[in-house]
């Protein structure tokens, strides 16, 4: 009778022991404590950033106002079309005069205004100009030609023009270019009819030349 009573005792406390160990891994597999990668999406900031965005403003100011103390150096852009103006004005006229070709023709759009290109298209001061100085009737013939071109040629340089840059060149098809100092171009050509349009570089407008200071743009 003894022997059966310590064999029910022994049975008892092992499913005790059972009981209890069911019951502590039930109540650790519900816990609810976050993770580490909830944690860290909380904080919104990547792993390794500063918080700052690529491409400063303080930078591009700077690269502004050196682009800007650069393009004060060139004349402005008021002085660049009077004098660009002053020299088809002379060659039209000679053209007509010493060669006999025909009166020209002036465009519908003689003139046009476009941002500078590159990275000063961002410099709100400075701006480039695009001429349409008119065209003549008909072809110039080949005889004439090299006289039409001498004629330009010694007009621009008195603009500050370089030598001419032959485009084309064939039976009754001409075309030259000239270039100045700032990357402003000339371009004086003959086919179908004879023709002569042009561009400025980048230069300051009048306001920002006589200003003589870069601001940056306010937005």
């Amino acid at each position: 009778m003894f022997t059966v009573t310590r064999t029910a005792v022994c049975i008892v406390a092992v499913m005790i022991v059972a009981v209890m160990i069911v019951t502590g891994c039930s109540s650790t597999e519900g816990s609810t404590t976050p993770s580490s990668s909830h944690t860290s999406i909380s904080t919104g900031t990547p792993e390794g950033s500063t918080g700052t965005p690529e491409g400063s403003t303080e930078g591009n100011g700077t690269i502004m106002k050196d682009a800007f103390d650069a393009l004060l150096r060139r004349p402005s852009l008021a002085t660049v079309e009077t004098d660009y103006q002053s020299m088809y004005e002379s060659i039209r006229t000679r053209l007509t005069t010493e060669i006999s070709i025909p009166s020209w023709t002036p465009d519908a759009r003689p003139t046009g205004g476009t941002a500078c290109g590159g990275g000063l298209s961002h410099l709100d001061d400075a701006q480039e100009r695009l001429y349409n100085a008119g065209s003549s009737s008909g072809n110039l013939p080949d005889a004439r030609w090299d006289q039409a071109v001498a004629i330009v040629s010694e007009v621009a340089a008195q603009h500050g023009f370089g030598a001419p840059a032959v485009v084309v060149s064939g039976p009754g098809d001409h075309e030259v270019e000239f270039k100045d100092p700032y990357s402003g171009y000339l371009t004086f050509g003959t086919g179908a009819n004879t023709v002569l349009f042009g561009g400025s570089g980048c230069h300051l407008t009048e306001v920002a030349h006589q200003r003589g200071t870069y601001l940056p743009p306010q937005y």
